[in-house]
């Protein structure tokens, strides 16, 4: 071993003068008298002021650092092109070049079927037959297993029962919600026809009632009466039940007032009263309009007109009024509006008492939500119904594809519980993978674009081809990638080659070409420099070059070599180490690495330079 490492001392000295000679070479002479230079634009100085001398010594330790930098490691460019990279000269130039570039994504995917359908997944009872086995082709409609339907019977009758009680309670829920509704409706009185509100009998002050009143459930506002319209029951004696005709004329005789008033017959009612004196009677009605002084309980008696002649009652009688309602308020409440009560008069429907109750509001708002909450049971109940009800039709599992039997994981015998699929038949006409893309790479990538996959067999590493069928706008759940959301690119692979196989499941690494550029000039990213004016590279033409346009390199900028200029270029696709050029310098063209890749006149303001590289 120390034998080893005295050899490879003696190799780093020998290389390491060789270098320090190399550097001694390559100082450049003395520069010729200020007389015989030529022409210089006003940046030649700047680009041709001389290099500082390196004292020997230090130019033998960078040769050692650099001499032991190789032999530790080697240096490599990862760079996505089909042709050789750019010829780099030494370490800051390189030669532009033409040749093959293309910018791709990259990740790892598995194998899928795109039609694939789990069979049986619902399915309860004793398998009684199986007819297929795993790898087997199929056609749709092919029976493929048998489960015996008992269990499903049961689980079916089950839930038909549930829904017959789903029912009725939806029945009671509709209820309370009528009931409910009506007592909220109960809290604005209205009148049940058109007449005079008069006040509550027996009361010789009424309350009054006023808005922000608590009014309770019961309250007796008053009697409602239409007085327009006047009745007098009147008793004849039996003697004239078939002369007195309805519609016959009265004329009633009111003593109160001493006026008359006429009328007609409304009714006749062959009822048996007796009088005092034994005499049979039986009861007319007698209506007439109210003038306006009539009211309930004025003693009145009649002349009734028949063909034989006017005919008197055996007994005066007592007018009523033609309809009458006591007018009650039947829920309790905050009275929110009321109308004068005390002989106003009211058209059919007008609102009386308008009250408020937050109870039976929200007793309204439950019942609603306990309606809508057994409407969703009925519907989740049926659903189910009709799925068990297919189920048992379904008894006799189908295929419903062309394809191959990916799993028949059950046999003759065995009890399914649900919840599994036993079967999986795929359509294989047509594989695909599901690419994960990350979010900022998700813009890339577009239907149409070319995949080219790699499998690995077990044996061997398969290289196969395929197309971006689709790709999501829908991210998918983070499932561990630092937080970056993913999407799903489809791709569809071509047709496998003849003779070849593959089993779902297969992993495959893939590439999603996202651009390409088959034949252009390539440089490194590294001689891109920014300026005001754009991108631009430090560039000296080949022999028999000229550039079309030249910027002027910034004063204080240092270390440019002599001959090279500052060329503006317009840049196309590009990867980690190489750039496109698409105008600006041909092929054949030197440009400078280790210059500033940021340039701009302000950054060397006071005569400061700038080598970013």
């Amino acid at each position: 071993m120390k034998d080893r490492m005295t050899d490879m001392e003696e190799i780093q000295q020998e290389v390491a003068q060789d270098i320090v000679e190399t550097m001694e070479q390559a100082e450049p002479e003395a520069q010729g008298t200020e007389k015989d230079a030529p022409v210089r634009n006003r940046y030649a100085d700047l680009m041709n002021r001389p290099k500082r001398q390196i004292p020997k010594p230090v130019k033998i330790g960078l040769a050692v650092l650099i001499v032991a930098g190789l032999f530790a490691g080697g240096v490599y460019l990862v760079r996505k092109t089909g042709e050789e990279p750019p010829k780099v000269n030494g370490e800051t130039t390189a030669i532009a070049s033409r040749g093959f570039l293309e910018t791709y994504i990259e990740g790892d995917g598995e194998i899928q079927a795109r039609t694939q359908v789990e069979l049986g997944k619902e399915l309860k009872g004793k398998v009684t037959e199986v007819l297929v086995q795993a790898g087997q082709a199929v056609k749709a409609g092919d029976k493929l297993f048998t489960v015996d339907p008992t269990e499903i019977r049961e689980e079916l009758d089950t839930a038909r029962k549930d829904m017959q009680e789903a029912q009725r309670a939806l029945d009671e829920a509709a209820s309370g919600v009528t009931a409910a509704r009506k007592q909220v409706a109960e809290l604005t009185t209205t009148a049940p026809f058109s007449g005079r509100m008069l006040p509550p009998e027996g009361e010789e002050k009424p309350k009054t009632w006023r808005v922000g009143d608590e009014m309770p459930g019961g309250t007796v506002l008053g009697t409602l009466v239409d007085d327009t319209t006047m009745k007098l029951p009147l008793y004849f004696s039996y003697a004239y039940v078939d002369a007195i005709q309805k519609g016959a004329a009265v004329t009633v005789s009111i003593p109160a007032n001493m006026s008359t008033v006429p009328g007609k017959v409304e009714s006749v009612e062959r009822i048996e009263k007796v009088s005092d004196d034994g005499t049979r009677l039986f009861r007319i009605t007698v209506s007439m309009n109210n003038p306006g002084a009539l009211k309930k309980g004025m003693s009145a008696t009649a002349e009734v007109s028949t063909a034989g002649g006017k005919v008197m009652p055996a007994e005066a009688g007592v007018l009523e009024y033609s309809r009458e309602e006591t007018v009650t308020a039947k829920q309790s409440g905050e009275i929110t509006q009321i109308s004068g009560l005390d002989y106003y008069k009211f058209s059919t429907g007008a609102a009386i008492v308008q009250q408020k109750n937050e109870d039976l509001t929200r007793a309204v708002e439950t019942a609603v939500r306990t309606l809508e909450s057994q409407q969703q049971a009925i519907v989740e109940k049926q659903k189910r119904i009709t799925e068990l009800e297919t189920l048992m039709a379904g008894a006799a599992v189908t295929s419903p594809i062309d394809g191959v039997v990916l799993k028949m994981d059950t046999a003759v015998d065995a009890e399914l519980a649900g919840g599994t699929a036993p079967c999986v038949v795929a359509d294989m006409s047509t594989l695909v993978v599901k690419a994960k893309i990350m979010m900022n790479d998700i813009n890339l990538v577009m239907p149409g674009q070319m995949a080219t996959l790699t499998m690995n067999n077990g044996n061997e590493e398969v290289p196969l081809t395929g197309t971006v069928e689709s790709v999501s706008m829908q991210a998918e759940e983070n499932s561990g990638n630092g937080g970056m959301p993913t999407y799903t690119a489809v791709i569809v692979l071509d047709p496998l080659p003849e003779g070849m196989s593959v089993s779902m499941g297969y992993y495959v690494s893939y590439k999603i070409t996202t651009a390409q550029s088959p034949d252009c000039i390539t440089i490194p990213t590294r001689a891109l420099v920014n300026t005001v004016d754009g991108t631009a590279v430090f560039a000296k033409p080949a022999e028999g070059q000229e550039f079309e346009e030249t910027i002027p390199i910034p004063e204080g900028t240092e270390d440019i070599p002599e001959e090279f200029v500052l060329v503006p270029v317009s840049v196309g696709i590009s990867d980690s180490t190489s750039v496109e050029i698409l105008s600006g310098i041909d092929e054949g063209t030197e440009v400078f690495l280790s210059g500033p890749s940021d340039l701009y006149e302000d950054m060397n303001a006071g005569g400061e330079a700038v080598a970013v590289g």
